[in-house]
């Protein structure tokens, strides 16, 4: 088989992994993240980081009341009676130049399966940088494109494909810096722009150190390379929050870190690493720190840029769902990688053997590689299909039908009572709406008040987990006019 040839079949392979990804991907501003993302990128595409919250002025409501009208995925801007986006300004920039570039009816929801495809490109390079073959450098990619949580990030407009493309930008152009020291620059400019799309990428900082070459001068123009971006970052806080260290995930981590969550993180992680990459991967990844073939500082890098986000996530607030391993996805190249040069020096040295001739052996080993990415393949499908992630598309469909079959049955003047469907209701109408989760109870009859007296009629869009806690917050006459799939509308009489 020809280079030639080899190429070609790794570009058809890729272009076909993107089709599928492009079939299933969900266009949609759904829940809190899809929905707050987006909703940002259309306020950054109007040159505003915050804006004022209208309805405290069309209702006659002080400032203070600005948590009643802020949908999920937004957070009290640094002004009063403002709102500005929960999330960092690096998804929503994509999104916004992206819409810019060719329009708002699909472009931002690009953004993440491009990032995708770009991020396996990445891999591939880093793989070659790090001296690995060509048919190795491709089994990394296809490792990568076959976990499951890599995949599922891939097809909904999240930030996690996107935060992990440019940590792996900023990793192989370190390793480029070894050979062409003009590239530590950009290397430096790629993290900062990671950083921009995810604060928590620093964590890639002692990775990208190693991948440098070790020299000062290296390390000086990485960091001149970077200090744009934090400039911009800190511009963005100061401008949205009024404070150039506060971001809009305000205090999250001081409430959500704590040693006490270590042990199930590392119960939860140590279940679903191996269970979506197999055993083997994460053990491979271990094993690279004692691989004497890899070079010391190339042994430092992966581990490091595993371990980091790995050691940090562990601190977090643990969930249950398989889902929440994409904190660790910007680090999980690291471990393929691992596994990679391990799996190469394991077959050196059984190629070394003199029990068997050297033929045959190349031919057990190649086959071998084989069957272990066929069975990574075959792993990855399974969860894949285990998780219904190919249905995400016609799921997640039912916050834009809902949100514009609420609109359209609703008088312009109905204010729409809703926590799960507000960010989906702000990006797809310009109904008002207010959280019925921000209102206490007893408080409830004054505000209806309020609302009446200024012409608004009162109406609510429910999914069906939000009906109890509803009924008990806000008492009355309630009285269901349609259902959209599971989704109630209902009319206050």
């Amino acid at each position: 088989m020809t280079r030639a040839f080899r190429g070609l079949l790794l570009l058809l392979s890729l272009a076909a992994y993107g089709a599928l990804l492009l079939s299933a991907n969900s266009s949609i501003a759904g829940g809190a993240d899809s929905s707050g993302y987006l909703n940002a990128a259309r306020l950054l595409a109007r040159g505003r980081v915050s804006e004022r919250i209208e309805m405290l002025s069309r209702v006659g409501l002080p400032d203070s009341d600005k948590d009643l009208f802020i949908p999920l995925g937004l957070n009290p801007g640094g002004r009063p009676g403002t709102m500005a986006s929960h999330y960092s300004p690096g998804l929503p920039l994509h999104m916004a130049a992206a819409a810019l570039l060719a329009g708002w009816r699909l472009a931002p929801f690009l953004v993440t399966p491009l990032s995708a495809l770009a991020l396996l490109v990445l891999m591939f390079g880093i793989a070659r940088e790090l001296g690995l073959s060509r048919g190795l450098a491709a089994a990394g990619s296809v490792w990568l494109a076959a976990c499951p949580i890599f995949f599922g990030m891939a097809i909904q407009p999240m930030s996690d494909c996107l935060a992990t493309a440019w940590v792996c930008a900023a990793i192989l152009l370190g390793l480029k810096a070894r050979r062409l020291p003009g590239w530590a620059a950009a290397a430096g400019a790629a993290l900062g722009i990671a950083v921009l799309v995810r604060p928590t990428n620093a964590l890639a900082l002692p990775a990208l150190w190693l991948a440098l070459p070790a020299r000062k001068s290296a390390l000086a123009k990485a960091f001149l390379g970077g200090v744009p971006f934090v400039a911009v970052f800190l511009f963005y806080n100061m401008a949205a929050f009024g404070d150039a260290a506060t971001t809009g995930y305000g205090t999250m981590l001081s409430r959500t870190m704590a040693p006490a969550n270590a042990l199930a993180n590392i119960r939860h992680y140590g279940y679903w690493i191996p269970a979506l990459l197999t055993p083997l991967v994460p053990l491979a990844w271990l094993a690279a720190g004692l691989d004497r073939r890899v070079s010391r500082r190339d042994r430092g890098l992966l581990l490091l840029w595993f371990g980091a986000f790995f050691l940090f996530y562990c601190f977090y607030e643990p969930f249950d769902d398989w889902w929440s391993t994409r904190f660790l996805l910007p680090g999980i190249p690291a471990m393929i990688l691992a596994a990679l040069l391990v799996a190469r020096d394991l077959s050196a040295l059984l190629r070394g053997s003199n029990t068997v001739s050297a033929a045959p052996r190349r031919a057990v080993l190649r086959v071998a590689g084989l069957l272990l990415t066929g069975a990574m393949v075959v792993l990855g499908v399974f969860h894949i299909r285990k998780f219904d992630l190919l249905s995400m598309k016609r799921g997640e469909a039912i916050y834009r039908e809902a949100s514009l079959w609420a609109a359209a049955n609703t008088p312009p003047r109905g204010v729409l009572l809703t926590m799960q469907m507000s960010g989906a209701l702000k990006y797809y109408t310009d109904r008002p709406i207010a959280r019925w989760d921000a209102i206490a109870p007893e408080r409830f009859p004054a505000l209806r008040r309020r609302f009446e007296e200024r012409g608004f009629a009162l109406y609510a869009l429910l999914w069906p987990f939000e009906e109890a806690d509803f009924a008990r917050r806000l008492p009355g006459n309630w009285k269901r006019i349609g259902t959209l799939r599971d989704i109630g509308l209902w009319r206050l009489d």
